[in-house]
């Protein structure tokens, strides 16, 4: 036995072969290469995972019909710093209606957008880039709903919502344009897309109280969206995402002692509040959403502007204020119609 553990340590003394040596840290290098490569693939399909569901998650802001409809510019930066800029702009625009108090059939009908840079917003970075990489997506929702009477002023409103929305990258938009224009297919640009189609519905309790003294609108509506990507959406994008809104919106009109167009003009003040339970929440950086805003409103019934029995009945001009959870704030001046 002692023979054998002096052996040992004399073989343990003799210096390491060349070879030896060198296959050994060829080891070390391949293993530290490999461990280094493996963590690089690790974080680009985390990023790829964060970018789709964020995408996804804005498309659910925007599939959702909203009352008050604005636009939102959010901004990531430092305060004082030269590199600040709107890294998510957000946007929505439409409108709905009851057919007539015979036919209490309920149709609207939004459209939404947002543009924003993946990495800067999505991917949590900082700072936004200086080269056209931005996303732009376009969604469209439309809405069939029929209003159920509960009481004198008091009524339900299930409603049945379908979308589809698109998105892609300012380079997409480049080579569909370059092969629109030269009949060139630049796959290297145009596969940066997503095609999105979108199921739901909403429950919606409204009050709607009208005197010649002051008008009263309060809607209370819940609101979930499946969304799921289709077509040639790349493999590396393609997922499905769920969005869900509780919102209250109200509205509260009297006269001026004008008129205008033959008809009183009216003050208008307007409020809502959104509370955003769905995957939007995490994607457009906000919990819930408050708007106030006032304005003035004109009643242009008396002309019968519009086709099909559904004329344009009043238009209003409105300044709203916008606050979000997390200091989240903005502006806003728009246009309603009411039908």
């Amino acid at each position: 036995m002692k023979r054998f553990l002096l052996c040992a340590a004399l073989l343990a003394a003799l210096p390491m072969p060349q070879r030896l040596r060198a296959q050994t840290v060829d080891n070390i290098l391949r293993d530290a290469l490999t461990s280094q490569i493996s963590e690089r693939l690790a974080a680009q399909r985390a990023l790829q995972q964060s970018r789709r569901g964020g995408v996804l998650g804005l498309f659910g802001y925007n599939a959702i019909p909203d009352g008050s409809t604005n636009a939102v510019e959010v901004t990531r930066g430092q305060a004082g710093s030269s590199n600040i800029s709107p890294t998510l702009q957000l946007g929505q625009l439409g409108f709905g209606f009851t057919v007539s108090e015979a036919f209490p059939l309920f149709l609207e009908s939004y459209i939404g957008y947002a543009r924003y840079d993946p990495r800067a917003y999505i991917a949590g970075g900082d700072e936004t880039r200086s080269l056209p990489t931005r996303w732009n997506n376009v969604i469209g929702t439309i809405g069939v709903g029929y209003d159920i009477r509960l009481a004198e002023y008091l009524w339900l409103r299930p409603i049945i919502n379908g979308s589809l929305g698109y998105a892609a990258s300012d380079a997409s938009l480049l080579g569909a344009f370059i092969n629109w224009r030269r009949e060139r297919d630049i796959s290297f640009l145009t596969d940066k897309h997503m095609n999105v189609y979108g199921l739901g519905g909403a429950l919606m309790l409204a009050y709607y109280d009208y005197t010649p003294a002051r008008d009263i609108d309060v809607e209370l509506r819940y609101t979930q969206m499946q969304l799921q990507t289709f077509g040639d959406t790349p493999e590396a994008v393609r997922g499905n995402s769920t969005a869900r809104t509780l919102g209250l919106w109200t509205r509260y009109r009297w006269p001026t002692g004008l008129e205008a167009f033959g008809r009183p003009v009216r003050w208008v003040l307007d409020g809502s509040g959104s509370l955003y339970l769905g995957d939007q929440r995490d994607s457009i950086g906000f919990g819930w959403a408050v708007k106030v805003g006032g304005g003035i409103e004109f009643d242009v019934g008396r002309y019968e502007f519009g086709a099909a029995g559904i004329n344009l009945s009043r238009i209003r001009l409105i300044a709203r204020y916008f606050y979000g959870d997390g200091g989240v704030t903005g502006t806003s001046v728009g246009i309603g119609m009411s039908f």
